[in-house]
């Protein structure tokens, strides 16, 4: 997390898409679909795009039912083998999707992603389990999270569901695209409604799934406390020193908006201090405390945070976990893509 959360934005996406500097030939290809799909599988992504953008879709449906029908047949080594350039495919489509999405063309991303999904819809019949079936929804989830796009996250997320059960992961993802559109809706005006009870519905879900999944506690108490719930209070309070430094941060720092609501700005201060204490290069603690500081007078003290905050050097502003936390599960993304890839090589 520590190296996720210091990715500017677009970084992800532009490492899905944009080409990488491999040299390679498909083997075996017989169509340009095939060939499309062989060069991605093996790292030449601007080629594979390229060829792909040239093939019509009525081909392309062509050949997926093809490769539909072969990853029914009883020929074990046929259809694993049909399975393995599905999965190519599904990669493939998902990086033309948010190149799309990337260009401000709305309607080729969807139709991109759909394709992308009917094969994925596929494979989960042989094996909902598999690690790639899992893994993409919550790659997609991440990218969109990244870019902010909430709305064509809620609506991705609802045909990501698993009516046998989701992952806790996927969960988490669920509830931080709620969080995210409350948040923009109520900060920003959007055009997007967010529900914290649906939020915290899938937060709890996802802790009770994986105990040990640390941020599905910090989210549950950050969106409980929203709700003013006294027992969002109590969650974070439940976040210590077994947990990483940035989830630690973020605690203390919601623990302090909330102290500093009720009117006990002494132990609002020292929340916010423990945060900055922990991590004195990030800047919301910083400027949270500046303004508990100025409040009481104490402005010398107050301005002097404010230039603590703002005198770091080489520090990008993406290194305070507020603003991974902002943007959902992108901070996330990095990770699943790099398992996706390392899954679809020949």
């Amino acid at each position: 997390m520590r190296a996720a959360a210091t990715a500017t934005l677009g970084v992800l996406v532009i490492g899905l898409v944009l080409c990488r500097t491999v040299l390679a030939l498909p083997q075996g290809a017989t169509t340009p679909y095939a060939e499309a799909i062989d060069l991605f599988r093996r790292g030449a992504d601007e080629p594979a795009l390229n060829e792909l953008a040239r093939i019509m879709n009525v081909d392309v449906t062509v050949e997926r039912n093809e490769l539909l029908k072969t990853l029914d047949s009883k020929n074990r080594e046929e259809s694993e083998r049909a399975a393995g350039t599905i999965r190519g495919a599904v990669m493939l489509h998902t990086a033309r999707a948010f190149a799309a999405l990337a260009r401000g063309n709305g309607g080729e991303f969807r139709y991109q992603v759909l394709t992308a999904e009917a094969y994925v819809t596929r494979l989960r019949s042989r094996d909902r389990r598999s690690a790639f079936v899992q893994t993409w929804p919550l790659a997609v989830l991440a990218l969109l999270h990244e870019g902010r796009e909430v709305r064509v996250a809620k609506e991705f997320g609802e045909h990501a569901r698993d009516p046998s059960g989701d992952s806790a992961e996927l969960l988490l993802a669920l509830g931080a695209t709620e969080e995210m559109a409350w948040w923009m809706d109520h900060e920003d005006d959007a055009d997007v409604k967010g529900d914290l009870r649906n939020a915290e519905r899938h937060f709890r879900q996802a802790f009770i799934v994986a105990p040990t999944l640390i941020e599905a506690r910090l989210r549950l108490g950050r969106v409980l406390v929203l709700r003013d719930d006294p027992e969002g209070m109590k969650v974070l309070g439940q976040i210590g020193s077994f947990a990483e430094m940035p989830f630690q941060y973020l605690a203390r720092l919601f623990e302090g908006e909330v102290l500093e609501k009720r009117g006990d700005t002494a132990e609002a201060e020292r929340r916010y201090a423990t945060a900055v204490s922990m991590m004195p290069t990030a800047q919301s603690a910083y400027v949270a405390l500046a303004h508990m500081r100025h409040a009481r007078g104490a402005r010398a003290e107050a301005a002097n945070d404010v230039r603590s905050s703002a005198g770091a050097r080489n520090v990008p502003d993406t290194a305070d976990p507020w603003f991974w936390y902002s943007r959902g599960t992108a901070w996330r993304a990095a990770g699943y893509v790099e398992e996706l890839r390392r899954m679809i090589r020949p």
